[in-house]
């Protein structure tokens, strides 16, 4: 039998030399940043498509142009500063049927793109599960289906997460059988009009998942094992992705999901309560170091293609079984745990020397794992507060700030995280660790992404200063002024303890007056 292989690329960069790729969520957090990291460091790469959506009454070209506005391009303007003219955006709906592309639209595609990275999905945990199925899923199965088409495709990163097997104590990095078969979710979504009545039979669907962002994508990897057929296809599993640790700009983020809304929430003061396993992992990993293992992922994907064995067509053989993709567990516990306990001491430490001048009280986070006492804590740090200041406002003829409601969406989103912070899994990761030892020692500097060297202390100094800056808006120039503000806060902060604890003991020693008094009578 004759065995022919194909040549296999260089570096990491080289795989990207005169290649077209195609991004779905290319606006989203991650995409940005593998957009700029394709930019930067893959300078001799021919085109970045982006898919882009009209959203807001936005074009998708003033959806681009707000892309290179963000200070996190400032680095590849500086370093090329032509990079522009690489990007495009396309037009589309990863929603819609067949895209929402137009035919020129999908041909060009076709003919040019080489490499996919999908990415597009709706991140909403508590989505409708309509919505989470016509982007999380049949979207990925339109984007395969474009793939299959495409004249010189050579890899196909479908971008999932680590938690869409969460009801398993232990995640490997293989398939797992999906909730339902994506057929009949469909006709499922597609007959049920009445969203009530779908809304009813959203805990009978998604059993065992807590939410439909995690049912959605365990439903969309068995998409990807029935689509992909002999596709260069990989899985790609990101923990909870946050801030950037060293690259292009260091602690760069741009929204407030997950563990960040944790961070500014009690760095402003707002969020004073959490139900959480301090004992469990956080299992966060920096956005720059995430997209690095992504673009590699791609980089082993062409590997393996190329070196795929090629039978000689004049003889016969039985077609073989597509393998299962290849799925990459990228996460922060197996090499580099950080636990609920440090992750909550490193925002009070590193949080508390740079308050932002936006503060509306001192950092005050009470947390524990009993829902119970979270519910309490929730009433009594949360609502009664609310409905205070809410009350004072009205009875003095001031714009009341609705606190209450702003803390019903906290204790929403809270919920939301909980599932999260109140768990423990054990995953393995040997394809992310393997990947990173097959890289050569210039491309492992170029594209790090080995979480075993990180400094979760260095990161949280940098995590915490990036938050004020960038997300809050908030320039390090302000410091002063907001020193001074939180020194006020603090004492206040102090006052209200000490009365609070005068109050509670009046009526400890009240509620014992009585009871001394009933038991004499």
């Amino acid at each position: 039998m004759v065995i022919e292989t194909m040549d296999t690329p260089g570096g990491l960069p080289d795989v990207f030399k005169d290649t077209s790729v195609l991004i779905s969520g290319g606006t989203g957090f991650m995409g940005k940043v593998l957009t700029e990291k394709l930019l930067r460091s893959c300078p001799d790469i021919k085109n970045i498509y982006l898919l882009i959506r009209e959203k807001k009454g936005k074009n998708f070209d003033q959806r681009l142009e707000e892309i290179f506005n963000d200070p996190l391009f400032s680095v590849v303007e500086k370093e090329y500063p032509k990079f522009r003219y690489k990007v495009s955006g396309i037009p589309g709906d990863i929603a819609a049927p067949g895209l929402g592309l137009s035919p020129e639209d999908r041909e060009k595609i076709i003919q040019e793109v080489g490499i996919v990275f999908h990415g597009a999905a709706t991140v909403r945990f508590d989505e409708k599960l309509k919505i989470a199925f016509n982007i999380n899923i049949r979207g990925t199965r339109e984007m395969l289906a474009l793939a299959k088409d495409m004249k010189n495709l050579k890899a196909f990163v479908h971008i999932s997460t680590a938690y869409a097997n969460c009801h398993l104590d232990r995640i490997d990095e293989k398939l797992y059988e999906g909730p339902i078969d994506h057929k009949r979710l469909e006709q499922i979504v597609t007959n049920v009009d009445d969203d009530e009545l779908l809304e009813a039979l959203l805990p009978k669907l998604l059993s065992k998942w807590p939410n439909t962002y995690a049912y959605t994508k365990a439903v969309a990897e068995q998409v990807v094992r029935e689509f992909a057929g002999n596709l260069p296809v990989s899985i790609f599993r990101p923990a909870i992705v946050v801030g950037t640790a060293y690259e292009p700009v260091i602690g760069w983020t741009d929204n407030v999901y997950g563990p960040t809304g944790i961070v500014v929430g009690a760095g402003c003061g707002v969020l004073r309560t959490l139900q959480a396993d301090l004992t469990c992992d956080a299992n966060i990993v920096p956005v720059d170091m995430c997209v690095n293992a992504l673009i590699a992922c791609a980089w082993e994907c062409v590997l393996q293609r190329n070196n795929s064995q090629v039978l000689p067509t004049n003889q016969e053989t039985e077609p073989e079984k597509p393998e299962d993709p290849k799925i990459y567990n990228y996460v922060s516990t197996v090499e580099k745990p950080l636990k609920w306990g440090n992750f909550k001491q490193l925002i009070e430490v590193h949080g508390t020397s740079v308050p932002t001048i936006k503060a509306m009280w001192y950092y005050f986070l009470v947390t524990t794992k009993y829902r119970f006492l979270s519910i309490i804590f929730s009433y009594l740090l949360h609502y009664f507060p609310a409905l205070i200041i809410d009350s004072a406002a009205k009875l003095t003829g001031k714009e009341s700030p609705n606190l209450y409601q702003i803390y019903s969406k906290i204790d929403k989103f809270s919920t939301v995280l909980t599932y999260f912070a109140t768990r423990k899994w054990v995953f393995t990761n040997q394809n992310v660790q393997n990947l990173w030892l097959r890289l050569t020692p210039e491309d492992q500097a170029k594209f790090n992404f080995e979480m075993k060297k990180l400094d979760w202390d260095h990161f949280f100094y940098n995590y915490i200063r990036g938050l004020r800056v960038y997300l809050l808006k908030d320039e390090m120039s302000t410091l002063p002024d907001a020193m001074v503000r939180w020194k006020r806060f603090y004492w206040a902060h102090q006052v209200v303890k000490v009365l609070l604890g005068l109050l509670v003991f009046r009526v400890a020693l009240f509620v014992l007056q009585v009871a001394y008094s009933f038991l004499l009578a």
